[in-house]
């Protein structure tokens, strides 16, 4: 009967390095949109190159529990004495964020009402200001001067 480890790695940024024994079989579990996804995968060493190999076995959308007894009845066929196991957690849905209280609503002002232009005149034209021209430099007016 093969004996059911606990997966260990070490995550460096976004890559996962993990030593398996070989040969051996990897039970992996995860979950997607709330319903869990398992895979076994085979890992066995060349006799000749001396290359890490690896083929998948089993994919299934099962538990856990399915994809582990899959691995413990097919180990013998594979010669395997070790299954590396890692269950990843169910995700929790996240809380609804809380609502703020809703606010008393502003009270309005009442302002004057605005008088009505008279139905033959225009509303009068604002004054456009012009800049201010600018001055010769000292050079031209000494320039400029008889």
């Amino acid at each position: 009967m093969a004996t059911v480890l606990s997966l260990t790695s070490v995550g460096i940024g976004d890559v996962e390095l993990f030593m398996p024994s070989p040969p051996c079989l990897v039970v992996n579990t995860f979950y997607v949109d709330g319903e869990p996804e398992s895979s076994v995968v085979y890992v066995w060493q060349d006799a000749a190159t001396g290359e890490l190999k690896s083929e998948l076995v089993y994919m299934q959308p099962a538990p856990f529990e399915a994809a582990l007894a899959w691995a413990e009845e097919h180990a013998p066929t594979r010669s395997v004495e070790r299954i590396h196991a890692r269950h990843a957690a169910k995700a929790e849905p996240k809380p609804a964020p809380k609502r703020k209280p809703a606010r008393k609503a502003a009270v309005k002002r009442k302002t004057a009402p605005k008088k009505a232009a008279s139905k033959g005149k225009a509303a009068p034209k604002k004054a456009v200001r012009k800049a201010p021209a600018r001055k010769a430099s000292v050079k031209r007016r000494v320039a400029r001067k008889p």
